[in-house]
Order: structure tokens, then C-alpha cells, then sequence
């Protein structure tokens, strides 16, 4: 599948198609190729921690399989458009930092220049900056004295005599 392939089927996935998709499917294809993995083999274990919230989140996890439940995406919310790759198997790994783009062109326009640009216009690689947040131990459970759901027991803060779960703070 060539990358435009890649953006109209992650667009079924993620419901609509927009620039923020175009970006997440490019940065994700430059990074399976500069981390050597198949892009054919969708759980190809690339791993990402992406700096921002938004769109590219279901480009990225379309395009490597790398999806919050197996862990292998994360999101550490510092408001940058940038995308950390990881490759566990070779130890490799590279930073995307998204570029200004001509917003001034015509929507589909600024898409296909997403999608079709040196990848130089679109990103700045830059070395990562730590490794891969690792997966955290998995906690007990406890029960909300307020509530009475189970919850973990990590997430617990515990008052007077009751153990709280976040929701009911």
C-alpha cells in the first residue's frame, strides 16, 4: 500500500479526513521506514510517545497498530506538535517536530502536500530526548468509600477515614 492508500483507509478509521490525519499517517510512514520496519505487518512494534493530543494520534495508530491498549502508544501532553519513535528491537529511535505548512493552500492541496512533500518541509528530525515511558506495574484494587466502584489502587487518595477515587474528589 503506497501512503496515500494508507491516509484514505486511516480516514475510514478515524471517521473524516483532514490535514491533522495526513500528519499522523506521514510522520508514522517516515518512521517505519527510518526505523526498518515492514509497513505491511501492522503490528510491526514500533513504539511512539506523541507530544500532543489530536487527529495524527489515529493516523500514527492506524499506520504502525501502535494503539494505547498494547501499550505501545502513549501521549505525553506537552501542547508541541512532535512525534518520538522507538524501535525496542534495535534500540533506534528519532523525533518528528511538525514544520509550519502553507496553510494558505486549498484544503485536499495541503493535504497531498502532507502526504507528498520531501519529508524535510514536513518535519525536523531531532534525537529523542529519553527513552520509551515504561509500562507501569499492574496495582491492586480498592473500593471507593464514597461511590463503592473498584478503582486502581494507584489512583486512590485517601482522606479523613476514606479512600476516594479520582472521580469522586
Amino acid at each position: 500500500m503506497d501512503i496515500h492508500e494508507y491516509y484514505k483507509q486511516a480516514g475510514k478509521f478515524h471517521g473524516h479526513w483532514c490535514p491533522g490525519l495526513a500528519i499522523g499517517v506521514r510522520a508514522a510512514w517516515e518512521a517505519g521506514k527510518a526505523l526498518g520496519t515492514r509497513m505491511a505487518d501492522r503490528h510491526n512494534h514500533i513504539q511512539c510517545l506523541a507530544e500532543s493530543s489530536a487527529c495524527w494520534l489515529d493516523g500514527i495508530q492506524f499506520v504502525l497498530g501502535s494503539t494505547l491498549g498494547n501499550g505501545s502508544l502513549k501521549l505525553a501532553d506537552y501542547g508541541k506538535s512532535a512525534f518520538n519513535f522507538y524501535n525496542p528491537e534495535t534500540g533506534e529511535s528519532l523525533r518528528y517536530y511538525l514544520l509550519d505548512l502553507p496553510r494558505e493552500k486549498p484544503r485536499e492541496e495541503l493535504i497531498d502536500y502532507i502526504l507528498s512533500a520531501p519529508a524535510e518541509e514536513i518535519f525536523r528530525q531531532t534525537p529523542v530526548s529519553g527513552p520509551f515511558p515504561p509500562r507501569k506495574e499492574k496495582a491492586g484494587e480498592t473500593v471507593c468509600s464514597r461511590c463503592g466502584e473498584k478503582f486502581r489502587e494507584d489512583k486512590a487518595v485517601y482522606w479523613e477515614a476514606l479512600t476516594l477515587c479520582p472521580h469522586c474528589l
